[in-house]
């Protein structure tokens, strides 16, 4: 009789769960320091932001839904930081008065 090798999942390899993907809990962790860095207001998104933030805390996959919102976050949290670097470097004489 012979026997045939299982394959198995390696570490590095990331088991497929339903509807999570594996980006990674370090690169989840990495984009959420980019939104909580900029500091940006959430207004309607900002329960959005904690799900994913306490899903993340807790060492869970995100969704992919889960995931492309974290994703729109880090975009905003760009966009922002670049109007605010762009409102810095406007010198208070360059702008109009009144």
């Amino acid at each position: 009789m012979r026997r045939v090798a299982r394959k198995e999942n390696k570490p590095g390899q990331p088991r497929t769960a339903s509807k999570t993907i594996a980006p990674g809990l370090a690169e989840a962790r990495r984009l959420l320091a980019i939104v909580e860095k900029s500091q940006v207001p959430f207004g309607e998104s900002a329960p959005i932001f904690a799900k994913i933030k306490t899903q993340i805390d807790s060492g869970k996959s995100l969704s992919v839904e889960d995931y492309e919102h974290l994703l729109r976050l880090v975009k905003i949290a760009k966009e922002w930081n670049k109007a605010e670097e762009s409102s810095a470097l406007t010198e208070p004489d360059e702008t109009l008065s009144g």
